[in-house]
């Protein structure tokens, strides 16, 4: 009864492991999680359908012990039989033997184990068989590395995995899909979140829009390039407006992206995307525009004016236009106390713990910020000028002196820097990050803080020079600059400086990376003559 009751429980698993499982809608961290604990289930199921068929070959003994019992009372019932723990013994002289099992001498096996089973149910005979000279069977209980040496070799039984749906990518995102978060670090332009931060509602494509509609005759069957289209917006334009054809180029990833926006918009014939740098490629033919968003930050940082410019020199007809192709570049004064508050200031006192250290840092480092007009003190001075038409990379790095007109007495606190770009051909269309300008739309660039370390008072008796330095630190890459401030106060204005007062000496980098302690060391102000004063 016992025996037919444990097999019929087996066999009611084994339907249930073996039953058809329902479909069902998992992550991919619950299926998982699932497909563990069915494992561990099934592993278990199948060690005590292993050790139970072993063990069936013990019958009761001649002692009427229990099935699966040594004589001394404890049960082997779940030790499965392993070939480790068989071992042979010879009979000495034909003399009759027990096993604590409760075989006899005659069976030398486990097969023969069974047959003499047979016979003693025959027989009901309590007695031993008759001796023999034959080799009998020794049974030991494994040990504690023999057991976790039979649950390694387990038989795990294999589950399908669970079909996932194919995966619809366009041909034209093939290359994206493959993008890793490293890829994506070193290629920004090909987010989402920064494709749509750099086009929605932003001051510049309204800039862009406005000056194509106004130039439509300029653009109408022309053949133009299209420079850093990113997700094809710009191109898209030109193409509305009757370009002959337009070629939209990007060195970033965002081309796939463009191929199907250009696709779906039905514009394959006129637009042709193209991916790589404008060094690297080779058009049909020239072209008679260049169109591109080349600003960066104050103007040049992280600016794309070099690919404009390697665009111009091989594929521009002469005569051809560029837009924008005027831009200005302004250093102004500001007494921005909150802001510099928020950014720096705030490290001195932390929870009453000195943080300067911090602040150390804080200071070395410009900031983008979106400042107002009201905190400025002076007058702007522009510190560059540009006309892509004819301008070359030696245009691009400043050294020149400066002077600021003061307009309104108060603290100097920063430095701020803002740039123009126009298109020449319709001036009245003006991209700007002044401050004092208001506009509906956002701006990307907004303006360059550069904090100095120590505030003065900046007076409308007093005439303010000095010199500033602004270049990349590695050639032919505007991602790694520097900016280098000297600024005096005297009585008058004197080019030598040798009568006037040095207020500032301060370097500022501006990095892919984050500073190291020596860029931060090499970014501290120098203390002037009356330096030293802790505001």
């Amino acid at each position: 009864m016992t025996e037919n009751k444990s097999t019929n429980l087996l066999n009611q698993k084994n339907k249930a492991i073996t039953a058809r499982k329902i479909p069902l809608k998992l992550s991919l961290a619950d299926f998982h999680n699932q497909l563990d604990n069915i494992q561990t289930t099934c592993n278990r199921r199948m060690e005590e359908k292993t050790s139970a068929e072993n063990w069936k070959t013990f019958l009761p003994n001649s002692d009427g012990l229990a099935n699966g019992t040594r004589g001394r009372g404890v049960s082997c019932k779940q030790l499965p039989i392993i070939s480790q723990n068989v071992e042979h013994a010879k009979v000495q002289n034909g003399t009759p033997t027990k096993t604590r099992g409760g075989f006899p001498s005659g069976v030398n096996s486990v097969a023969n184990g069974k047959k003499h089973a047979e016979k003693s149910d025959k027989s009901k005979s309590k007695t031993i068989g008759k001796p023999s000279d034959t080799k009998i069977t020794l049974l030991r209980r494994p040990n504690q590395q023999d057991a976790s040496q039979v649950r390694s070799k387990t038989l795990v039984r294999s589950f399908p995995r669970i079909p996932t749906t194919p995966r619809n990518v366009p041909k034209e995102l093939e290359n994206l899909d493959r993008m890793t978060s490293a890829d994506f670090r070193h290629d920004n332009a090909a987010r989402l979140d920064i494709m749509r931060s750099r086009e929605k509602d932003q001051e510049h494509m309204h800039f862009f829009q406005s000056v194509l509609y106004e130039q439509r005759e300029l653009i109408k069957d022309r053949t133009i390039l299209v420079v850093c289209c990113g997700t094809g917006t710009v191109a898209l334009m030109a193409a509305r407006m009757g370009a002959k054809r337009v070629y939209a180029v990007d060195y970033s990833k965002v081309t796939g992206y463009a191929t199907l926006v250009v696709r779906q918009n039905g514009y394959e014939g006129v637009v042709s995307v193209m991916n790589g740098r404008m060094k690297d490629l080779k058009l049909p033919s020239k072209v008679d525009g260049i169109i591109c968003n080349w600003m960066g930050h104050c103007l040049l940082y992280e600016s794309e004016i070099l690919e404009v410019l390697e665009a111009r020199d091989r594929w521009l007809k002469k005569g051809g236009f560029i837009l924008p192709d005027l831009g200005s570049l302004y250093l102004v004064a500001s007494e921005e106390h909150k802001l510099k508050s928020e950014r720096c200031n705030h490290w001195r006192n932390v929870y009453g713990f000195n943080m300067n250290a911090i602040r150390r840092y804080a200071l070395a480092e410009p900031c983008v910020a979106l400042t107002t007009g009201e905190k400025l003190l002076t007058m702007a001075h522009c510190i560059l000028r540009l006309n892509l038409k004819n301008a070359k990379k030696e245009d691009l790095f400043i050294d020149r002196n400066i002077r600021l007109s003061v307009n309104r007495e108060g603290y100097l606190e920063c430095f701020l820097l803002f740039f123009e770009v126009q298109f020449s051909s319709s001036l009245h269309f003006k991209l700007t990050c002044n401050p004092c300008f208001k506009t509906p739309f956002k701006s990307l660039w907004m303006q360059t803080v550069l904090f100095v370390e120590q505030p003065f008072v900046m007076r409308k008796k007093l005439h303010y020079t000095g010199n500033l330095k602004f270049k990349a630190l590695k050639p032919n890459n505007f991602k790694e600059m520097e900016i280098r401030i000297e600024f005096y106060e005297g009585r008058e204005y004197d080019e030598d400086w040798v009568m006037c007062t040095r207020l500032v000496a301060k370097r500022w980098l501006m990095l892919e990376g984050c500073q190291s302690i020596s860029d931060v060391e090499s970014c501290q102000d120098e203390q002037g003559e009356n330096g030293g004063q802790d505001f």
